[in-house]
C-alpha cells in the first residue's frame, strides 16, 4: 500500500514540475518574442541611421573638396579623406546590418555604385582644379550625381520606414500581449502549486492515517500472536502431561492382559478369547497413538540448530532402527547421490524413519519392499511453488514400490489423523507424514508428494544447504 502511494506522489511532483517548466518555456519564448520585436525595431532605426550617416559623410567629403578647390587650403583635403575612410565604415555597417533584406542588399550595390562614382568625380575635379580648368558645367555634374545619391538613400529610407511601421506594429502587440501572457502564467504557476500542495498533503494525510492503522493492527496482531503462542504452549504442555498420564494406566492395562492371556486364557470361551484379543489389539494400537502424538508434541517444541551431516551414515542408523520390519518383509534400502545433507539430526532421523516404515507398511503382499533414498543439489526457483531465487537446497527423494496412493490425496495426506486405508487393511495412526511435514517446516524446507495407485509413491523433500 506504501509503495502506489509513494508512486502517486512522486507522479503528482513531476507533473507539477513539468507544469512549471512548460509554463516557464513559454514564458521564456514570450519575453523572447517581444525582445526579438524591439531589436528588428531597433535594427531599422540603425539601417536608417547607416544611410543618413553615408549622406553626411559623403556631403563632408564633397565640401571638403569644395573648400580645398576654392581656398587651396589642405586641411579641406585632410578632411576629405578622413570623410572616405568614415564613408568606408558605414558602408560596411550598413552591409552588415542589411544581410537579412534582398531587396536592401540589391538597393546597396547601387549606392556603393553611386557613392563610387561621386567620390571619383570628386577626384576628378580635385585634378582638374589643380590645372585651373573646371568649369561651370562640372560643377553642374557633381550636383547630379549627389541628387541621384539624396533619391536612393530617400529610397533606401522609406523601404526602413515600412519595415519600421510593421515592425513598431508588431512590437507594440508583443508589449501588449506579454504583460497579460505573464500574468496567465504566474496565475496558472500557483494554482499548479496549490493544486501540487493540496494533493500531496492529502496523501500525506492518507498515509500517515493509513501508517496509524497499520500500526494498531500490527499491536494488535502482536497481542493475538503472543496469545496464540500461549495457547499453543499449554496445549502442547496438556498434550505430553496428557500422553504420559495416559500411558501408566494403559501400561496397567497391557500388564493385565498379558497375565490373563498367560494364566487363564484356556478357561476362557472362545467368545472371550476373541474380546480379550482385541482388547489386547486396541490397547497396543492406543499405546502407538500416544507415542506418535507425544514424537509429534516434541517436533513442535523441539527446534535445534541445523549442520552438516552424512546422509549415508544416517540412513544406516534408520535401517538399524527399522531392523526387524526390514528383515520381517525382506525389504531392499538403497542411498544414492551425495553425502553431505544440512539437518536437524534428530528429527532427519524420524523423519526417514517415519517414511522408511511407511513404505513397508504400505506394501501389497507377496511383494519385497524396494526404497531408494537419493540426494542432490538444486536451486529453489526448481521447486514447484517456491521463490525464484539461486538458493541452494537438497532433494531428498525416498521412492517405494509400494500400493501407491491416489493422486487427488497429494497433499492430504500430511494432515494430522489423515488414513487413506481402513485399520483392518493396514495398520497406523496418520500421524506419521503429519510429523514428517512439521519436520520439514522446521527446516524451512518444501515437502511433496506423489503416487499412482499400484505403482509406488515418491516423497520429495527440499532442504536449505546453508
Amino acid at each position: 500500500m506504501e509503495q502506489p502511494r509513494f508512486n502517486r506522489v512522486r507522479i503528482i511532483f513531476i507533473s507539477s514540475a513539468f507544469l512549471l517548466l512548460l509554463l516557464s518555456v513559454l514564458s521564456y519564448h514570450r519575453i523572447a518574442s517581444l525582445h526579438r520585436s524591439a531589436e528588428l525595431v531597433n535594427h531599422t532605426t540603425q539601417v536608417k541611421l547607416d544611410l543618413q550617416n553615408i549622406y553626411i559623410s559623403v556631403s563632408e567629403a564633397d565640401s571638403g573638396i569644395r573648400g580645398f578647390i576654392l581656398t587651396q587650403d589642405s586641411t579641406y583635403l585632410d578632411r576629405f579623406n578622413l570623410n572616405l575612410s568614415e564613408l568606408n565604415i558605414e558602408t560596411e555597417h550598413l552591409k552588415e546590418h542589411t544581410t537579412d533584406n534582398y531587396s536592401q542588399r540589391m538597393n546597396l550595390i547601387k549606392l556603393r555604385e553611386i557613392v563610387k562614382r561621386r567620390i571619383d568625380y570628386m577626384r576628378y575635379l580635385l585634378k582638374e582644379s589643380k590645372m585651373h580648368k573646371i568649369q561651370k558645367g562640372q560643377w553642374l555634374g557633381a550636383r547630379k550625381i549627389m541628387t541621384e545619391l539624396r533619391l536612393h538613400i530617400a529610397h533606401m529610407s522609406k523601404e526602413e520606414d515600412m519595415l519600421l511601421k510593421l515592425r513598431q506594429v508588431a512590437l507594440e502587440e508583443e508589449m501588449l500581449i506579454t504583460p497579460l501572457f505573464t500574468v496567465f502564467l504566474t496565475v496558472a504557476a500557483l494554482l499548479v502549486l496549490i493544486a501540487s500542495y493540496f494533493m500531496v498533503n492529502r496523501e500525506l494525510t492518507t498515509s500517515t492515517s493509513l501508517r496509524l492503522q497499520i500500526e494498531e493492527r500490527n499491536a494488535q496482531l502482536e497481542q493475538r500472536n503472543t496469545a496464540l503462542d500461549q495457547m499453543n504452549k499449554e496445549l502442547e504442555s496438556f498434550t505430553y502431561i496428557s500422553s504420559h498420564d495416559l500411558q501408566e494406566p494403559l501400561r496397567k492395562m497391557q500388564t493385565f492382559i498379558s497375565r490373563i492371556i498367560d494364566k487363564d486364557n484356556e478357561n476362557l470361551s472362545d467368545v472371550g478369547q476373541n474380546y480379550l484379543k482385541r482388547t489386547q489389539e486396541a490397547a497396543n494400537r492406543l499405546q502407538n497413538l500416544i507415542q506418535d502424538l507425544l514424537a509429534y508434541s516434541r517436533v513442535n517444541k523441539e527446534i535445534f540448530p541445523s549442520k552438516e551431516e552424512d546422509l549415508h551414515l544416517i540412513v544406516n542408523e534408520v535401517k538399524d532402527e527399522l531392523s526387524e520390519e526390514i528383515q520381517a518383509s525382506g525389504a531392499k534400502v538403497e542411498v544414492k547421490g551425495k553425502k553431505e545433507v544440512r539437518v536437524i539430526i534428530s528429527q532427519f532421523r524420524q523423519l526417514l524413519i517415519n517414511l522408511v516404515s511407511n513404505a513397508i507398511k504400505f506394501t501389497a503382499d507377496g511383494t519385497k519392499p524396494h526404497i531408494v533414498i537419493a540426494h542432490s543439489i538444486v536451486k529453489e526457483w526448481e521447486i514447484p511453488g517456491a521463490k525464484k531465487s539461486e538458493k541452494a537446497f537438497s532433494k531428498i527423494e525416498v521412492s517405494d514400490n509400494g500400493i501407491g496412493f491416489d493422486p487427488t490425496y497429494q497433499t492430504r495426506i500430511f494432515e494430522v489423523f489423515q488414513r487413506l486405508h481402513t485399520r483392518e487393511e493396514y495398520s497406523g495412526t496418520g500421524i506419521g507424514l503429519a510429523i514428517v511435514k512439521k519436520i520439514v517446516e522446521n527446516h524451512d524446507g518444501y515437502v511433496t508428494a506423489h503416487g499412482e495407485e499400484g505403482k509406488g509413491a515418491t516423497f520429495t523433500i527440499y532442504l536449505p544447504c546453508k
